[in-house]
């Protein structure tokens, strides 16, 4: 009996000495490491400085309303978003008149226009004409 006694003791410790060795070695939990990112502050580029200059005022870039002026007034007879049919309008309407008849582009339209007079007066007068003509929709461009 002293043996089955020895043997249950020697089982047990066993047992016990090998409980105690894996959780030696078995492998410790660790936390999540937290890493941290600390940014540099950003140093700001100066922005160059820009240097307002005006413009004087001459005669060629102010328009005067004065009988001695720099403006002139125009007849519009057509406008349309196609180049082909503006330049088409012009030649028909050339042979009609004695000013000068041209195609101004500004976007998105191409227009016809005819003249370079002084005065609204002389615009005015200028429109009846061409409205007698067969140009009913012609109207002044006033600058």
């Amino acid at each position: 009996m002293l043996r089955k006694s020895i043997i249950i003791f020697s089982f047990f410790i066993l047992i016990f000495a090998a409980c105690t060795k894996k959780s030696k070695t078995a492998e410790p939990v660790t936390q999540p490491q937290v890493v941290t990112i600390e940014e540099e502050p950003q140093v700001k580029e100066e922005q160059p400085k820009l240097e307002v200059i005006e413009e004087q005022p001459t005669e060629t870039n102010v328009q005067k309303t004065t009988t001695d002026t720099l403006v002139e007034y125009k007849v519009q007879i057509f406008a349309t978003y196609d180049e082909t049919k503006a330049y088409k309008v012009r030649d028909e309407a050339k042979p009609k008149f004695t000013e000068d008849v041209y195609v101004e582009y500004i976007p998105p339209y191409y227009k016809v226009r005819i003249g370079h007079f002084k005065t609204k007066e002389e615009s005015d007068n200028f429109r009846n004409l061409v409205r007698d003509k067969g140009y009913s929709d012609a109207f002044t461009v006033v600058p």
